[in-house]
């Protein structure tokens, strides 16, 4: 559950390489068309944290870097086929060779040397803005996938006037590709040797390796929250030092800076939220460990700051015998169990101060990746698998963007206070607040 090192991106790639043959060598717009006004431009950094260590590994000299792509609301402009989907595929030749990229990543590359599939933003656009600023956003990815993988909701958040820093977390993403040709991937699952009493009946033992592993994911959890914290960090003096020379100078609210991630990464965002008073709301998008979005600190605390939790409907699982009896667990621990998992999640959203929503999707075909583009691309040429993505994308972005909406903008009418009724067949909304919780269906 939750934060899991996946290796999915060159799956995803290569059902990119597909949509040249269906695509007939035309334009295909594959993504979700952005529903704001704006234009959206998009511009790419890389920056060093000298203060800390590189991942994990604090005993060698390297210090953290980190790519991040900064998508902003822009002035509009004659189409121009969009900046690339893959920004780092040019430097991927350069390193690899056109030879060994078509044979590691094949048939991907003639897709995207086609020009099949591209975003909507446009390399270095000027910027728009209202004399207030555009709010702050900072988006972590998923453990193991690559940031471009949700391009649509930098999009449609871009479109409607919000900044977004997309970070690529080094070593928790498929690949990093820096400026002077360096190529870092992911790092080795975790692996640990440690062995439980073994008097223990095997679920408790299962769940203490489930512990120690998520310490681990802790960890990096830990880097990723240092990760956020630098980027508001950086993005603090371009916005207001003409020498950086970024688009978006003098356009940040940086009163209105907000975290969101998903998987892991959604994760991330919430433990950044609990130390980082800067950020004014946290959203986390299906990132658990153990049914719950982020823990409580040290002293028991949640955090200060409005937070949402956009997840998957589950059902609680009803074991058969077999299963109990492989377990070493009676069905009275098994449901005992459960239902302290599942009332763990509702008292940890009831006992926040600044209040908190869940927003539960419930249509046909949703997966943990749907709030990726990577459903989206794998369904092409299938027209039933293509309207469930763009359906989940639709509330997932419609959702995203009504809680930054009204906790950023301060906007009292959201689909969060008054769902339409289309969108009931499709999603519960629960706003939760210390004795108080309200579900709309």
């Amino acid at each position: 559950m939750g934060f899991v090192i996946r290796r999915i991106s060159l799956g995803l790639v290569l059902s990119l390489g597909r949509a040249v043959l269906w695509a007939q060598s035309t334009q295909t717009d594959i993504l979700s068309t952005p529903t704001g006004p704006f234009g959206i431009g998009r511009i790419t950094y890389h920056w060093t944290d000298s203060s800390r260590a590189e991942f994990l590994f604090t005993d060698v000299k390297a210090r953290r870097e980190v790519m991040v792509d900064v998508w902003y609301p822009a002035r509009r402009v004659k189409e121009t086929g969009g900046a690339p989907y893959l920004p780092d595929l040019p430097r991927l030749q350069r390193v690899f060779g056109d030879s060994a990229l078509r044979r590691d990543f094949a048939p991907a590359s003639a897709a995207i040397e086609a020009g099949l599939l591209r975003s909507h933003a446009t390399e270095g656009a000027l910027p728009t803005c209202p004399p207030r600023g555009c709010p702050l956003l900072i988006f972590s990815h998923g453990g193991g996938v690559d940031r471009s993988f949700y391009s649509s909701q930098y999009e449609d958040l871009a479109s409607n006037g919000y900044i977004v820093a997309v970070i690529a977390h080094t070593y928790d993403t498929h690949v990093v590709v820096f400026p002077d040709g360096r190529v870092v991937g992911a790092a080795p699952a975790f692996r640990d040797n440690f062995q439980p009493d073994s008097a223990l009946p095997r679920w408790r033992r299962d769940w203490e390796r489930e512990v120690r592993s998520q310490a681990y994911l802790r960890h990096v959890m830990d880097v990723e929250v240092g990760d956020i914290r630098f980027v508001i960090d950086q993005l603090s003096q371009y916005a207001r030092d003409a020498r950086f020379r970024a688009p978006f100078l003098g356009r940040v609210d940086l009163q209105r800076v907000g975290a969101l991630g998903h998987s892991g990464g959604g994760e991330a965002a919430a433990f950044a939220c609990q130390v980082d008073a800067r950020l004014k709301a946290c959203l986390n998008q299906d990132g658990v460990m153990h049914n719950l979005p982020f823990s409580r600190d040290a002293a028991g605390r949640t955090m200060n700051q409005p937070f949402m939790y956009i997840g998957r409907r589950h059902s609680t699982p009803r074991l058969s015998d077999t299963q109990l009896a492989s377990m070493e667990m009676t069905r009275a621990e098994a449901d005992s169990l459960f239902r302290a998992i599942a009332a763990g999640q509702d008292d940890l959203l009831s006992d926040m101060p600044a209040g908190a929503y869940r927003v539960t999707l419930k249509m046909p075909g949703v997966t943990h990746m749907s709030f990726s583009d990577e459903p989206l691309i794998e369904a092409v040429r299938d027209s039933e698998k293509t309207a469930d993505a763009r359906l989940a994308l639709k509330m997932i972005e419609k959702y995203t963007r009504a809680f930054f909406d009204k906790t950023l903008l301060g906007r009292t009418q959201t689909v969060l206070d008054r769902p339409p009724p289309a969108d009931t067949a499709f999603v519960v909304v629960e706003q939760f607040a210390p004795a108080v919780t309200r579900t709309r269906r």
